[in-house]
C-alpha cells in the first residue's frame, strides 16, 4: 500500500498537470451529479457496498475520459498543462528565439554582407515573397550588417541585421494577413527580448539581448523610415 502511494505521488510530481476545458468540466460536474441522484436499491442491505462501487466505477469513467481527452489533445490542443501557453504567438517566439541563437553561430548570421541597403534589398529577389524596406540607420547608431534567409514555420523569412555597439539584431519581417494592422508588443524569452508590430501589410520582429529602450527605439525608428522610405 505505501509503495502505491509513494508511486502516485512521484507521478503527480512528474507529470504535467493539465486544465480541462470548460465543456470537458462541465461533462465531469453532469456525471457526478447524475450519480448523486442515484437512490440506493430498496430494502437491501448492500446498498451502501453497491452505491460505493458505482460511485468508484463512474470515477474510473470520468478519469478515463480525462485520460483519453489528454492524449488525444482534446480537438487538437484545446487541453493544455497549466501555466503554459502553446498559442500561435508563442510557438512564433520559440523559432526566433531560435532563429537569433542560430544566427550568432559562426557563419551563421549572413548570406549578403553589406552596409548598403541598395544592395541589401535586392539581395531578396525571388528567395522571398517580399521586398523587405531596408533603411539605413548607421547616423542613428544601428548599422546595417547585410541580411540572411531564414525560415519559420516552413516558408522562407527575410532577416534583416543590424548592430547596437556589441549587440547583434535581427530584424525579421514576412507578410501580414490581410489588413492586419497591430501595435507593439514585447515578449522577453531566455533572456532575449522580441518586439513585434504589424503595419503596411507586414509582420515585423525585432530580437536582441540588447536593452529593452535601445532595442524600442530601434523599432520606432525602423518605423518612422519604412513609411518614409519610398519603393524603388
Amino acid at each position: 500500500m505505501r509503495e502505491r502511494v509513494d508511486l502516485g505521488k512521484a507521478m503527480r510530481e512528474a507529470l504535467p498537470v493539465y486544465e480541462a476545458p470548460a465543456s470537458l468540466q462541465a461533462w465531469a460536474r453532469e456525471e457526478a451529479r447524475k450519480l448523486d441522484q442515484e437512490s440506493p436499491p430498496q430494502g437491501e442491505q448492500v446498498a451502501r457496498p453497491l452505491r460505493s462501487r458505482v460511485w468508484r466505477l463512474s470515477q474510473w469513467r470520468i478519469a478515463a475520459g480525462l485520460v483519453i481527452a489528454a492524449a488525444a489533445g482534446w480537438g487538437a490542443g484545446v487541453l493544455r498543462p497549466v501555466g503554459s501557453t502553446t498559442s500561435p504567438t508563442s510557438r512564433t517566439t520559440s523559432e526566433l528565439v531560435d532563429a537569433h541563437v542560430r544566427s550568432l553561430l559562426p557563419g551563421h548570421l549572413l548570406d549578403v554582407e553589406s552596409t548598403d541597403r541598395h544592395t541589401v534589398k535586392p539581395w531578396f529577389a525571388g528567395k522571398t515573397d517580399i521586398a523587405p524596406v531596408v533603411v539605413d540607420l548607421s547616423d542613428k547608431g544601428f548599422p546595417l550588417l547585410g541580411g540572411r534567409l531564414d525560415y519559420l514555420g516552413n516558408r522562407p523569412v527575410a532577416a534583416l541585421i543590424y548592430q547596437r555597439q556589441q549587440h547583434v539584431i535581427n530584424l525579421l519581417l514576412w507578410p501580414a494577413p490581410h489588413d492586419a494592422e497591430g501595435g507593439e508588443h514585447t515578449v522577453v524569452r531566455h533572456g532575449y527580448t522580441l518586439l513585434h508590430w504589424t503595419t503596411s501589410g507586414m509582420t515585423y520582429w525585432a530580437i536582441s539581448n540588447l536593452n529593452m529602450p535601445e532595442l524600442r527605439l530601434f523599432a520606432h525608428l525602423v518605423q518612422q523610415h519604412a513609411a518614409l522610405t519610398p519603393s524603388p
